[in-house]
């Protein structure tokens, strides 16, 4: 871990103070941001007062020429900074709040120049005339992985968000498509487990979620990819990349897949035996991306159009509680729904909507 001596850093890359009212900081989350190319330093807050005002407001005077540095502030440590940085802060890029105690100023007007981001839970009932991100359901710590508050779905966000702020006041980029493209390329074409699980960060996890296959962590992940997905690829595996967006961490991909179920197919039809009928749906995979390694991959798709292609779902076979009230044909499609995402003008809409 960092320790307080802040001003003995490497002016090779960006500097980024972390801060807190804690002697020492959750770990996790100071790695994750060195994994992302930064100079990180961890400050505790050891009482406050002048001091500890007077060490945050010096803290852009050793840079070297044309430099800058960003805070990330926790709980008390984050209302200090938000009152500090209410006047200019010489080259501070941004300043990242998690639940500050209170907000000292909540009508201030803070620098065009400073990226400010500020995390506050529904809880605290923190309001203020500048943006702040509310998160609903979850306490105080909730963005720390040490602690007992700590959520993933709320930190995850609050991550993404932190992160944009960061990059934005550091006028860096992130090169996401090359690793997004690498993970496609060992996993579907040279169907490589071991070059799969090496692409990865330390804690992923792989979730299709229509089967809920996948899993968690590299020993399970490198099974799954070695005996399951992998071996379950048929040879005219397919697929045809509609629209790509590529956000701060992550990359989303909206896809139609096409195969013949020749093979046992583990992942999206497990234990179903090859029925060699052609199969076209639709997909989503979203990538997040952390220091260069993929962190987690979620897939969605289709499953009942899947099922209705391979003949196990038959749409005019409704269950007697849903024909007793008028149903006459479930609302699923097969091959059309893909084709219509391919071409909106290739198959009508609203076909399902009787009397349309």
């Amino acid at each position: 871990m960092a320790n307080g001596n802040f001003l003995s850093f490497n002016s090779s890359l960006p500097q980024l103070h972390i801060t807190s009212e804690d002697i020492e900081f959750d770990e996790e989350t100071l790695q994750h941001w060195r994994d992302e190319g930064f100079d990180v330093h961890y400050i505790p807050m050891t009482g406050g007062g002048k001091p500890y005002r007077d060490l945050i407001m010096s803290l852009g005077d050793k840079l070297p020429f044309g430099g800058s540095y960003g805070i990330i502030a926790y709980g008390e440590a984050a209302a200090l900074c938000l009152d500090i940085a209410s006047k200019p802060l010489p080259h501070c890029a941004a300043l990242i709040c998690y639940y500050p105690s209170t907000i000292p100023k909540p009508n201030a007007m803070y620098p065009t120049q400073l990226n400010l981001v500020v995390h506050v839970t529904e809880s605290q009932d923190l309001k203020a005339k500048f943006p702040v991100h509310v998160y609903a359901g979850v306490e105080p710590g909730f963005a720390e992985h040490d602690l007992d508050e700590f959520n993933a779905v709320a930190a995850g966000l609050a991550w993404t968000r932190s992160l944009a702020a960061v990059r934005k006041g550091f006028k860096r980029e992130a090169d996401l498509e090359t690793v997004r493209g690498m993970h496609a390329a060992y996993t579907l074409v040279r169907k490589d487990a071991d070059a799969t699980i090496a692409l990865m960060a330390t804690d992923p996890h792989v979730n299709y979620v229509p089967t809920m296959t996948g899993g968690v962590g590299k020993r399970a992940l490198q099974h799954f990819y070695d005996e399951f997905f992998c071996l379950g690829i048929p040879p005219d595996f397919r697929t045809r990349l509609i629209s790509r967006t590529v956000g701060v961490d992550r990359v989303v991909d909206e896809m139609v897949i096409s195969f013949t179920h020749t093979i046992e197919m583990p992942w999206i039809l497990p234990a179903v035996p090859p029925t060699g009928k052609a199969v076209e749906v639709g997909f989503v995979s979203i990538v997040a991306i952390r220091g260069g390694k993929l962190v987690h991959e979620h897939i969605y798709w289709d499953q009942a159009s899947v099922l209705m292609q391979i003949g196990a779902l038959d749409p005019k076979q409704v269950p007697k509680a849903l024909s007793s009230k008028g149903c006459k044909r479930l609302p699923v499609a097969g091959r059309d729904a893909a084709r219509k995402l391919l071409d909106m003008n290739k198959i009508p809409s609203n076909s399902m909507i009787p009397d349309w």
